[in-house]
């Protein structure tokens, strides 16, 4: 069945076989297998960058199969054997032993090959997985190299495009190899674009944006989900549909579990693209997309999701100097948080306005927002707030030097902080620093 590594091997595995049981005979044949190695091999040493290509040795192997077309017999004992290899190069890599646990795992993944490729994929992104995360960098350079060698026989091979492409992708990232991820990711989106597969271009986009954040690539991110969030507004019908079908599951290729597969949606494609331009300090278009993402909310009828978004909207025009644009999506915010009993949102949208004004010495747009303030978070219980409140309003009579406006504030404030028990003291260092004010004054 397999080529036979050392002189009459064949013949005992031979008789062995038809008087031991296999689960018996594959644990002989390894044993044997080791122990001869142990005998004749020194121990492996680490790579260095002028070592011969593991994954390109062509040493006789007594696990290599005879021929390239196996039975399904033989392509479950070379499994089998494949995995107890694995176990083998884990409990090394345990140990203590990184260069003898990859000198395993590189002799799995040449045998891995006469599983065919998905298999070999499967293992190179377990393996390389493991190289990562154990800051082998000669091991993981090998590992994706050997990737692309299969990525470039695949595109050849149309057939089996759609199946491995997939599996390829996810290899890459767990090597983290971004250029070869998202070209293959390309690849499938030109395929499902070709078949005219509106799922798939959505899926596909978002993966390949993703990519980009994970790297903080976030000028390549913005034009992928600018894209997808316009292939969803064309296409709702389509991908409203799909989000009620239960998602479907894809192998992340390093022998993890399935993983559930989220449909892209309009509402996340526009808060990411606002994100992106908001980390590469494009506000304008980050304003723009969050514009699109509220007219996306009302046809939601998604009421409470609006108002923290004209705050974003308002912070993004305060950061460009356009304060009159940013206090009216702030008061917008208000407006809108009131009816919905938002009380904390709209008490924040108050906050932010008042400080907006005071920022510009505005003082009496600047009191009426902390008298609304006041109001608010007396309709909504919310004595913390009002403490607040009356602290802020108090220290705006302040700057005007109107010490007796300040004085009533603070004190209403002293009542409410004994009322919580909290912040007394503050309040009273408050009120004798104003007291001293009104007597410089008279």
């Amino acid at each position: 069945m397999f080529r036979a590594g050392l002189p009459n091997r064949g013949n005992y595995i031979s008789f062995m076989r038809n008087s031991v049981p296999f689960g018996c005979l594959l644990f002989l044949w390894l044993c044997t297998g080791s122990i001869a190695s142990a005998q004749t091999n020194p121990p492996p040493q680490p790579l260095d960058q002028f070592s011969p290509n593991p994954l390109e040795i062509t040493t006789p192997d007594p696990l290599k199969p005879a021929t390239e077309s196996l039975s399904n017999t033989q392509r479950d004992e070379l499994t089998a054997a494949l995995q107890q290899l694995s176990l083998e190069a884990a409990a090394k890599l345990q140990a203590g032993d990184g260069a003898g646990a990859f000198d395993i795992w590189f002799r799995e993944l040449r045998l891995r090959r006469y599983l065919g490729p998905a298999a070999e994929i499967a293992a190179l992104s377990r393996v390389g997985s493991v190289a990562w995360s154990s800051n082998k960098n000669l091991e993981l350079q090998l590992i994706t190299k050997r990737l692309q060698a299969i990525q470039k026989q695949v595109k050849s091979e149309v057939s089996v495009n759609a199946e491995l492409l997939p599996a390829l992708a996810a290899a890459f990232q767990q090597v983290r190899a971004k250029g070869p991820t998202v070209e293959v990711y390309q690849q499938i989106l030109d395929n499902a674009r070709q078949s005219q597969d509106i799922l798939a271009q959505g899926q596909t986009l978002k993966a390949i944006a993703l990519i980009h954040i994970n790297w903080l690539s976030y000028d390549k991110a913005a034009p992928v989900y600018e894209e997808l969030a316009t292939l969803i507004q064309e296409n709702r019908a389509v991908f409203a549909a799909n989000s009620a079908v239960p998602n479907s599951a894809v192998t992340a290729g390093n022998g993890a579990p399935p993983q559930p597969v989220t449909p892209p949606t309009e509402v996340d494609a526009l808060r990411q693209l606002a994100y992106v331009y908001q980390q590469s300090k494009q506000p304008l278009k980050a304003i723009a997309a969050r514009e699109r993402l509220a007219a996306v909310y009302v046809n939601l009828q998604n009421p409470a999701a609006i108002p923290p978004l004209k705050m974003a909207i308002a912070t993004d025009y305060q950061t460009i100097g356009q304060i009159n644009l940013a206090a009216q999506y702030y008061q917008e915010a208000y407006n809108l948080a009131v009816p919905i009993q938002q009380y904390a949102q709209a008490s924040e949208a108050l906050e932010k306005l008042a400080l907006l004004y005071r920022s510009q010495k505005q003082w009496e747009p600047t009191v009426r927002i902390y008298q609304m303030q006041l109001l608010l978070e007396e309709r909504a219980y919310n004595w913390y707030g009002l403490m607040s409140a009356y602290d802020n309003l108090g220290q705006v009579y302040q700057e005007m030097k109107a010490y007796d406006k300040a004085l009533a504030a603070y004190q209403k404030g002293l009542e409410v902080a004994k009322r919580l028990g909290h912040r007394q003291e503050y309040f009273d260092k408050k009120i004798i620093k104003v007291n001293k004010q009104l007597q410089r004054t008279s």
